[in-house]
């Protein structure tokens, strides 16, 4: 199996056992869903960041899209404390 199915492999099973251990706590929140999923995502590419030139780059741009999207989550929940 070649490092790049292994890749995708690892990041769909973490991806559904991280969405099926938030279903089973109960969890009703897409925010948290998102987050867990962002994190879980981040940490696997940070493993794999060393694929290639070229793959890395995809999964820089990759993780500036998502963080981004972390970073609005954060800032809506701050401005919705500070209300």
């Amino acid at each position: 199996m070649r490092i790049y199915n292994l890749y995708i492999v690892i990041l769909a099973l973490v991806l559904c056992a991280t969405n099926i251990l938030l279903a089973a706590f109960g969890q009703n929140s897409l925010e948290v869903y998102f987050i867990a999923n962002i994190v879980a995502y981040l940490i696997i590419s940070l493993l794999y960041a060393h694929l290639n030139p070229r793959a890395k780059s995809v999964l820089g741009t990759m993780t500036r899209v998502l963080f981004g999207g972390f970073l609005v989550i954060v800032a809506l929940k701050v401005i919705e404390v500070l209300r």
